[in-house]
């Protein structure tokens, strides 16, 4: 694929004051119908967004020394300004999916008008919090973003840099807006105190000519928290809501990724640990960032909590929520697989290869950093050079009294308590009044309150003198698990089932154990 481009244009971008009393019709109606649109589209999108970024990026760079502001540019309106460009993309034969955008059939090329709102505000952000931008525009630089477009009913757009250290995700129109509003103010909060705020490190919008309309949408770059070089077991996202924040099913390795409210109660019913110190000034950022969100008007956001296990292996994880009848049996014979297919997720002596050749930094967000505190890291993170690099809070499971490290990040922080959600929190309260500050969305005191209390009552929790955290070379993986252990709790497993079953289907069942086990 072929790309021409022709001059950059500067600009003002028009941003609207935030109203409470808007209810982003385009936003909710319009933005939905445009991304399920151009959603068979995404590589395409993906390859012309790429090359802009690095494009607009060098004409900032190349200019820093002599730069000189439009005429309708003046002090105060830096977070208005755009650089734009138009690319033509000279599509090959093989690659010819998009015949409803704006196709010249003659010569293949597909016109885009991709611009970089902000460009001068962020790339003093991304200086600001320790991303150069050489090392950003290396992200982009040379491969193509990696589609794993969001399944979900928000219909997201998403990518991923081929180093995994960045995410681009598509933005509503409004959030677009409210991101370019709060711009200044957020870049002050990221460098002038501790803020577990995920990093927003660009923002684009990309313009289409179909043959039905033109089709703009929005995208925001941020930083990956939890990059797969983390090796992390599982991941949360936490609202301190009840009503359908819990996964259904089994536990697999899939599911320990996509866990909610409810799960952390059901596997972590006493909570986490972590040192006095660190209890503290998280209980404090915490209050602070919610309060911020708060004043903002901005609600359902979430609190993203990746751990990983030092002390309990891939199987362990899983066990933990038990089966019962033929879903024990395939979960116990699945477990043999992943007995020789898998490694005990705490080994991180070896990265997978691809991450050794895109990128020796485990993420850009390093929970000790962020709340700009000291910890024994010869302690908590002996001989782990992963952990050394990466920083997380060390914390001990209660009553297990096993050691897991925590990465976290507030996310979705740009979704405001408009009339639509004022709406639907009203028809909650007529038709649920006893449970409707469970649902996800509520009014922001009422969020602020509810997302403090979970998570410092049940989720953190103070060890004061209650830490015994073991001096060992958190390096080397967990035991492997013995296959007498397995072999037994599958006889018993076979056993109970088969009390209840008729012989005939024993067999059947005996039979589909063995083959999952060759």
């Amino acid at each position: 694929m072929a790309i021409s481009k022709d001059e950059i244009c500067e600009g003002l971008y028009n941003v609207d004051f935030w109203n409470k009393l808007d209810l982003h019709i385009s936003s909710y109606v319009i933005t939905p119908l445009q991304l399920r649109y151009i959603s068979s589209k995404t590589s395409i999108i993906g390859r012309a967004l790429g090359h802009a970024i690095v494009d607009l990026l060098d004409n900032v760079t190349k200019n820093s020394n002599q730069y000189i502001e439009n005429e309708t540019t003046i002090l105060g309106t830096e977070h208005r300004v755009y650089h734009s460009r138009q690319y033509t993309l000279k599509v090959k034969e093989d690659d010819l999916s998009c015949s409803d955008l704006n196709i010249n059939n003659n010569d293949d090329k597909i016109l885009f008008r991709i611009s970089s709102l902000a460009p001068n505000i962020f790339y003093q952000l991304r200086e600001d919090i320790g991303i150069s931008n050489e090392n950003f525009r290396q992200s982009f630089f040379e491969h193509y973003l990696k589609d794993f477009t969001n399944p979900g009913k928000s219909g997201s757009l998403m990518y991923k840099t081929y180093d995994d250290l960045f995410i681009l995700k598509t933005l509503r129109d409004y959030e677009a807006r409210l991101l370019m509003q709060i711009l200044s103010g957020y870049h002050l909060q990221l460098t002038q105190r501790p803020t577990i705020f995920n990093r927003y490190v660009g923002l684009y919008s990309i313009r289409m000519e179909t043959s039905l309309t033109t089709i703009e949408i929005y995208v925001a770059i941020m930083v990956n928290a939890f990059t797969p070089s983390l090796k992390i077991n599982e991941i949360f996202d936490l609202k301190g809501s009840k009503i359908k924040r819990k996964l259904t099913g089994n536990l697999s390795i899939d599911k320990l990724y996509k866990l909610k409210d409810m799960d952390f109660m059901d596997l972590y019913p006493s909570g986490i640990r972590i040192p006095t110190n660190i209890y503290q000034t998280l209980k404090i950022v915490i209050a602070n960032d919610v309060k911020v969100l708060k004043k903002l008007n901005i609600t359902d956001f979430s609190l993203i909590l990746g751990i990983r296990h030092l002390d309990m292996s891939e199987i362990q994880l899983i066990g933990r929520r038990p089966a019962t009848g033929v879903a024990a049996l395939l979960s116990l014979s699945n477990d043999l697989g992943l007995m020789h297919l898998s490694k005990p997720f705490n080994n991180v002596s070896s990265l997978d290869s691809e991450n050794n050749q895109t990128s020796s930094l485990p993420s850009y967000l390093k929970p000790i950093q962020m709340l700009n505190i000291s910890i024994d890291t010869n302690l908590y993170y002996n001989n782990d050079s992963i952990a050394y690099e990466s920083l997380p809070i060390p914390g001990i499971i209660n009553k297990s009294n096993q050691r897991v490290y925590i990465y976290l990040a507030f996310v979705d922080m740009l979704q405001t308590y408009d009339s639509f959600k004022l709406l639907d929190q009203t028809f909650r309260k007529l038709t649920d009044r006893n449970r409707h500050l469970e649902y996800s969305v509520i009014e922001p005191d009422d969020y602020e309150k509810r997302i403090n209390e979970f998570l410092f009552q049940n989720v953190f929790i103070d060890a004061q003198d209650d830490f015994p955290w073991a001096i060992t070379d958190v390096s080397k993986p967990v035991a492997d698990i013995d296959n007498q252990f397995i072999e037994n709790k599958i006889s018993n497993q076979r056993k109970n089932y088969t009390q209840r079953r008729p012989h005939s289907m024993e067999r059947q069942n005996s039979n589909s154990v063995l083959e999952f086990r060759l």
